[in-house]
C-alpha cells in the first residue's frame, strides 16, 4: 500500500472514530441528565447542576481516553509508513544498475580502507555478481593512492542485503546498507516524519 493511501486511510479512521467518540459521549450526557430529570421535584435543581458536571466529566474523560488510543494507532501507522520508507530507499539501492551500484559500494569501501589488505566481506548476491570485477577496481586504486591493492574477498559470506563488511584481523566494520540505516536512522526519522507527515491533526494536539 502507497504512503498516500496509508496517510489517508489514517485520516479517515481517525475522524470516523472522533465522531463516534463524541456521538457516544453526547448520548451518554443525555442520558444523565434525564434520569437527574425524573428525580423529586424538591433537588430537582441541584440533582440536575451536579448531573450536568458530572456527564461533562464523564464525556472529558471519555473523549480523552479515545483521543490517546487513537494517537497510539496514528503513531503504530506513522512507524509503519518510516520503516517502509527507510525499506523503499534500500530497495532502491540495490536495484540500481550495476555500473552505478558497483560505484557506489567502490566509493564507500575505498572511503573505509586503512591499509589495503583487508578482507572484503559481500552479501552472495554481491559476491556473485560484481564480486570480481569491484575487487579489480578497487585494488587499482588503491594501488595508485600509494596504498597495498591486495583486497580479497572472504570466503565468509553474512546475511546481510548489500553493502559490505570490512575485515581486518579480528576487526570488522560493517557497513551493510541495514546497518548503516540503522546507525543514522534516529537523526533521519525526525526529518522523515516531517516528509510523510508535513501536516499534525487535531489528534496530535
Amino acid at each position: 500500500m502507497s504512503l498516500e493511501k496509508i496517510l489517508a486511510r489514517i485520516q479517515q479512521e481517525a475522524q470516523t472514530e472522533v465522531d463516534k467518540i463524541n456521538s457516544r459521549a453526547s448520548v451518554i450526557a443525555d442520558d444523565m441528565l434525564k434520569k437527574a430529570q425524573a428525580e423529586s421535584e424538591a433537588s430537582k435543581s441541584q440533582a440536575l447542576e451536579d448531573a450536568k458536571s458530572e456527564a461533562e466529566l464523564h464525556k472529558e474523560r471519555i473523549i480523552s481516553t479515545a483521543r490517546l488510543d487513537l494517537r497510539k494507532a496514528r503513531l503504530a501507522e506513522k512507524q509503519k509508513a518510516i520503516d517502509a520508507a527507510f525499506q523503499e530507499a534500500v530497495e532502491n539501492l540495490l536495484n540500481m544498475e550495476d555500473t552505478e551500484y558497483r560505484k557506489i559500494l567502490r566509493e564507500m569501501i575505498l572511503a573505509n580502507v586503512q591499509t589495503g589488505n583487508e578482507e572484503l566481506i559481500l552479501s552472495e548476491r554481491d559476491k556473485a555478481g560484481l564480486g570480481e570485477k569491484l575487487l579489480e577496481e578497487i585494488n587499482s586504486q588503491l594501488t595508485e593512492s600509494g596504498k597495498e591493492g591486495k583486497l580479497t574477498i572472504s570466503k565468509d559470506s553474512y546475511n546481510i542485503l548489500g553493502g559490505f563488511v570490512l575485515r581486518r584481523g579480528d576487526i570488522e566494520l560493517n557497513s551493510s546498507f541495514e546497518t548503516l540505516f540503522k546507525s543514522s536512522r534516529d537523526d533521519l526519522e525526525s526529518e522523515v516524519s516531517k516528509i510523510l507527515f508535513p501536516e499534525s491533526s487535531e489528534l496530535d494536539a
